[in-house]
């Protein structure tokens, strides 16, 4: 019996963009600037190339901790200065409006009407607070029960211990879990390793490629998927 449903969040929720200095990254750094120039005379530039080379584990640390990491890079030693510049990093991007996916709504929307309990399993470099900000912001917090963010729990996919760690929250088993994604090797991989039930978002020709040896279900448009998981439901 199917009981819950899991979604990725960026790409399959709302719309990404393409990096490495998206609108949210650069609202949440010139945050970051702000604070520490207070301590220290320190240009934005400066600021933007220590997060290119440090860019790598944001998504794997909490985010008022890798802004800490900047800072220190650019000769802040100040606790005062690394409070305050993880702080103003966390919120800088509070005030950003995602784009929803087309469907989004109506699939969590149709989840919730069926009766099944709602989580995202994202990778991202925003702390859970973060990421459901983002959602409110894009009008779908409302259906969400919990948010797996990478950031906060330290791994991301397809390591399967971030879907068994949403899973543990709302007190559903694997098998009784379809997961949504746009990514063949984060979402499809990462959910069958889990033991969840993978329906493949197919927004690139490479995911469908990399996943054709797979026998899973391939939707094109997330309405497509509530179909899918209709019959999962009366089978």
């Amino acid at each position: 019996m199917i009981k819950a449903l899991s979604v990725d969040m960026w790409g399959t929720l709302i719309e990404d963009e393409p990096g490495p200095l998206e609108t949210y990254t650069l609202m949440r750094l010139k945050a970051l600037w702000r604070a520490i120039s207070k301590y220290s005379d320190i240009d934005f530039n400066s600021v933007v190339e220590i997060y290119k080379k440090t860019a790598m584990f944001k998504g794997v640390i909490p985010p008022r901790l890798y802004a800490k990491i900047v800072a220190l890079l650019l000769g802040v030693n100040s606790d005062k200065a690394l409070e305050e510049a993880g702080f103003e990093y966390e919120k800088g991007a509070y005030d950003y409006k995602p784009v929803p996916v087309q469907g989004a709504r109506e699939l969590l929307s149709y989840a919730k009407s069926r009766g099944l309990r709602v989580v995202v399993v994202t990778n991202t470099s925003f702390s859970t607070d973060g990421a459901l900000k983002l959602l409110e912001n894009a009008g779908l917090r409302e259906y969400v029960d919990y948010l797996a963010s990478s950031a906060d729990i330290g791994c991301e996919k397809p390591n399967p211990e971030i879907f068994l760690h949403a899973l543990r929250a709302i007190r559903v088993k694997p098998e009784e879990t379809v997961h949504i994604g746009d990514s063949c090797r984060r979402d499809v991989i990462g959910s069958v390793l889990a033991g969840l039930k993978p329906v493949l978002y197919a927004r690139s020709q490479s995911s469908i490629e990399l996943c054709k040896t797979l026998r899973i279900p391939v939707v094109k448009r997330l309405n497509d998927a509530i179909e899918v998981i209709e019959v999962m439901l009366r089978s």
